[in-house]
């Protein structure tokens, strides 16, 4: 984790020294997405059940966006998210309760469409983006299980690559964003089922740039 966090930052020093890069700050909600499959064997014998739960986050970041040729600009940065999510499970009737903080990688294609002379401007972008999750956990019926310390069958990898897509509307400085992401890869786990689950977020942000 250090190693990333050293790689990332010399990174984007080295990137963002170009005079004309424009950074940008911003802060947000996501609401996060679980698409589960879940395991079971019954009368019929082995089955899966796919199942979506949700949840919420709640995110900071900071952007550096560097102008390749009109309309198009590269946008690189940094994100860190609390995300929640909690219900009862409904096939046990349990309590069950997730959590992490992760930080998020994206490197985004943009291109900005801008009327003449205008302070308006809409700019849809795609790219891919890698999550490393500092922590997670699921509190259910009680117990508490580490996402990451290989116990109670869980297999979940704290690195996680995915794509996402979305479009920024600017006004001056001030921007208003909105993105859905999507890891590529599941993870898996056993609380008490077994279950493949894949993370995706809707995120609305608030942003200023400078």
């Amino acid at each position: 984790m250090k190693r990333f966090f050293i790689i990332a930052i010399v990174l984007l020093m080295t990137l963002s020294s170009a005079a004309q890069t424009t950074k940008e700050v911003y802060v947000g909600y996501s609401r996060v997405m679980d698409y589960c499959k879940v395991h079971s064997f019954g009368i019929s014998g082995f089955q899966t059940t796919k199942v979506t739960g949700y949840g919420n986050g709640v995110e900071v970041g900071f952007n550096f966006i560097r102008p390749i040729t009109k309309p198009l600009a590269v946008v690189y940065g940094i994100q860190g998210m609390y995300g929640w999510s909690e219900g009862t499970d409904p096939y046990l009737n349990v309590y069950g309760k997730d959590q992490f903080v992760k930080f998020f990688v994206p490197a985004s294609l943009l291109c900005e469409i801008r009327p003449s002379s205008s302070k308006f401007a809409i700019e849809p972008f795609a790219g891919l983006n890698t999550s490393f999750y500092a922590l997670g956990k699921t509190k259910y019926g009680g117990t508490t299980y580490d996402w990451f310390d290989g116990k109670d069958s869980y297999d979940f990898d704290r690195i996680l690559f995915g794509w996402h897509v979305g479009a920024y509307f600017v006004y001056d400085r001030y921007t208003l964003s909105f993105n859905y992401q999507q890891d590529f890869g599941y993870y898996t786990g056993a609380s008490p089922l077994p279950v493949d689950a894949r993370w995706a977020n809707i995120e609305f942000r608030l942003g200023y740039r400078f």
